[in-house]
Order: structure tokens, then sequence, then C-alpha cells
């Protein structure tokens, strides 16, 4: 008999039968987690440089407008000196002797204690002989007094300052203020009754002094008797008021401000004498 032929066939029909009755497909599975990252590569090569862009021209610089006239060198006392002297006369009386400042042609103006109880004053303008000057007011008070000269001289005078601050070469300035150079101009009769003397300093204070707010000015500068009722004057040559206090020296030599001068000047002119 021949069987092992026959069961290989009834085998391979079999295995037919199975292959053509697969049932469907099952479900998918769940995906596996992710694999370790790999190993980062080698950086590549790098890449050339790019071609840098054309510089400008630079502009062009415009012409150079005209310089200015140089500006005017700061005045010193040297320039003005010999004027600010001349407005300052000797005052001679019987029991006092000191000084005073020409305001004008007919007018002294001086320190009232140079001249308490006196009503004629001799006078020596600019060094020359004396001449008779009437007391024509005073104040006590501010410790200032207004001559008048019989017979009016030639010579120089000097203005009373507008304000403190001036406008000069279109600028402002001030007149005074604590720290400028000052010049004493007085005369200091056991030296000389023809030529004033001439000391130097600065302004150490300005203030008004109550009650009466009286403005006065206090400077560094060496006076002595004689030379009350001078003038104080900056380096512009301007009259900035009367010395009413003198002393050897000791950094207290006060002066009667202009702006006080200017305030009583008309009472003093009218003959008030208080």
């Amino acid at each position: 008999m021949r069987l092992k032929p026959v069961l290989m066939i009834l085998a391979l029909i079999g295995l037919l039968a199975l292959v053509a009755c697969k049932g469907p497909a099952g479900d998918t599975g769940v995906p596996g987690e992710a694999g370790p990252q790999g190993v980062q590569g080698a950086l590549g090569p790098q890449g050339n440089p790019g071609i840098g862009g054309s510089r400008g021209f630079p502009g062009f610089v415009g012409p150079r407008g005209p310089g200015g006239l140089p500006g005017e060198p700061p005045p010193d006392f040297s320039d003005s000196i010999g004027d600010m002297r001349s407005t300052v006369t000797f005052l001679n009386l019987i029991f006092s002797q000191g000084s005073g400042v020409r305001i004008s042609p007919t007018e002294v103006i001086t320190a009232e204690h140079v001249i308490t109880g006196a009503e004629r004053v001799d006078v020596s303008v600019e060094g020359g002989s004396y001449q008779r000057a009437t007391v024509t007011g005073y104040d006590t008070d501010r410790d200032l007094a207004l001559l008048t000269l019989d017979n009016p001289v030639p010579g120089s005078t000097v203005e009373l300052p507008f304000a403190n601050e001036v406008f000069a070469n279109l600028s402002q300035r001030s007149v005074a203020g604590i720290g400028y150079e000052v010049a004493l101009i007085g005369f200091v009769p056991s030296i000389s009754n023809i030529t004033p003397l001439v000391t130097f300093g600065r302004i150490g204070a300005l203030w008004d002094i109550r009650p009466g707010n009286y403005a006065i000015g206090q400077v560094d500068a060496a006076a002595t008797n004689g030379m009350s009722g001078g003038g104080v004057f900056n380096k512009y040559g301007e009259f900035l008021g009367v010395l009413v206090t003198s002393s050897a020296f000791d950094g207290n030599v006060r002066y009667v401000r202009f702006e006080e001068i200017k305030e009583v000047l008309e009472d003093l002119r009218s003959g008030s004498k208080k």
C-alpha cells in the first residue's frame, strides 16, 4: 500500500484550508518606548565671511567764520587811580581834618563826624589852595554830610552808580560784591595834605544796619585818621561809597554805600540837618 503519499497530500490540503480560513487581523499593539537620543554629530566647517560694504566718503567741512574782535583786558587800578585820587578833597577845620569826595563841580560828600558842629569848612581841591565851603546838610544816623563850594573850580568829579548791576560790552556785571577788590582813598595829614593816600583790600560784607536799613559795606583795607570822608572805588573807577570808620587796621573799616547816599542826597541838598 502507498499510504505515505496519500498522507502528504491530505496534510497539504489541510494547510491550504487553514490559510483560506484565516480570521481578521488583531488590534495594533501599544508602541514601544522611544530609544535614547543619538550622539550629536560634529560641527560642520565655518563658512567664508561675507564681503564688507564700502565706506562712505567724509562730508566736507564748512568754511570757518571770521574771528571776533579780541576782548578788552580786565581793568586794573593803575588804569584809573589818578582820576580817582583827583576827586578826593582835603577838609581842614579848626578842630578836625578829614577827606571828602567831589560828586559835582559844586558839591563835596563827606562823613558827618568830620564836620560835626561846623557851618563852614576849608576845602583843598586837587592839592590847590583852600577855598571856603558851606555845610549844606547832614545826617548823623547815616554819618553823611554835604558841602557846597563857594567858588567852584575845574576838576574831576564822580558820579554815583545808577544801580549795583550795570551793563557794559553787551554783558552784565556788578559794581560791588563780596570779595571785590577796592581802593580806599583819603588824606593822612601827618603824611600829606596835598596828595591823598591809597590803600587796597577787598569787600568783606555788604549789609543793612537796623533800625533804619542803612546800606553799609565793610572792607579789610587799612585806613587811618584823616581818611574818614574819603572814597571807596572799584577797579572800574566807580565810586562805591564814603569811608565812615578808620583804624590802623582791624579788618573792620566801614563805608556808607552809594545806594544810601543816593537815597538821602536830595534831602541834604535841600538843607536837611538831623
